[in-house]
């Protein structure tokens, strides 16, 4: 049975959809076969907003509920704004774990959409060139990629009061360039651990 929710911490994760902007060969999704800590995270059908509202239950249960499944939940734009309007109007503190690819996947700049809805957003920059970015997480829009999710970054200071740029160690590209990268466009910066090695 697919899961659509998951406790991990003191926070909630929602798993909305497994479309995504990237194809990256360490995804742990590849190595688990979408499992992740008892979980089966591979989505037959996509979740209805009834569906994830009633496995959220309430959200003022949690630290954050999470957007972050095995896809990018800004695929799924929509259903990403109106659960993140329930979660607010109950009293939850939204996040949203992104590649930073929405404006370029959909044509327009998303952020303002997001605005008073999602409280802090991730975005994940692994690898400090355009190059190394391609051959590392493989987007769908090859190189023009990286400055894509750099200028993505930097925009989401306007609409959304935390912005925070991750990368993940251990991939073989050096996360402090990134974190040069994060401080020059005024973000914060975080390492996330690399879960490849990890048991599931």
């Amino acid at each position: 049975m697919s899961t659509i929710s998951y406790v991990y911490g003191s926070n909630l994760y929602l798993n909305i959809t497994n479309r995504c902007m990237m194809s990256c060969p360490y995804c742990i999704k590849r190595k688990w076969d979408n499992k992740f800590r008892g979980t089966n995270l591979k989505l037959d059908v996509e979740p209805s907003y009834k569906e994830v509202i009633t496995a959220i239950k309430d959200p003022k249960n949690y630290g954050e509920v999470i957007f972050c499944g095995y896809g990018d939940c800004l695929v799924n734009i929509g259903a990403v704004k109106k659960i993140s309007r329930w979660i607010k109007d109950n009293g939850g503190k939204v996040r949203v774990n992104t590649s930073g690819l929405a404006n370029r996947y959909y044509g327009r700049n998303v952020l303002p959409e997001l605005k008073g809805l999602v409280d802090i957003i991730s975005i994940s920059l692994n690898g400090s060139s355009p190059k190394e970015h391609n051959e590392i997480n493989k987007p769908m829009f090859g190189e023009e990629s990286f400055d894509e999710v750099v200028k993505f970054a930097k925009e989401a200071r306007n609409y959304i009061s935390k912005v925070v740029v991750t990368a993940v160690e251990s991939l073989g590209f050096d996360t402090s360039k990134v974190e040069k990268i994060s401080r020059e466009i005024g973000v914060q910066f975080r390492i996330r651990p690399y879960l490849g090695d990890e048991e599931n």
